[in-house]
Parts: structure tokens; sequence; C-alpha cells
């Protein structure tokens, strides 16, 4: 089993790769050019994870 997947790239379709295996339970190492643009592409995932949440698609453990 893989137990850590490196993304390059945190645009979006790399945060969606890493979302992914973030929600199967892989530790994920996000990166891209610059650590702003990481971060961003972090924010995203959140953004993402808490809608899903909201529209009862995900919950929180």
């Amino acid at each position: 089993m893989v137990d850590i997947v490196g993304v390059v790239g945190a645009g979006q379709m790399g945060a969606g790769i890493a979302q992914i295996a973030a929600q199967a339970g892989i530790k994920v190492l996000l990166s891209d050019v610059s650590i702003d643009v990481a971060a961003k592409g972090k924010a995203g995932i959140v953004k993402q994870l808490d809608k899903a949440v909201e529209r009862g698609k995900l919950a929180v453990d």
C-alpha cells in the first residue's frame, strides 16, 4: 500500500489529486513553484472539503 504521495503542482488538477489521495487516508506532500501557490492550492482543497461536509456528502470524523 502507498503511505505517502507527492504531488507537484497545486493547481486544479494537482489539488484534486491531492484531495482524493488524502480522503483515501494517504499522507500527501503538495508542492508548487512557491509556498504561496502551494498554500493557495491547500486552501482550495479545504474549501472543497467544507462544501462536501455542508452537502452531507462527507462526514467529519
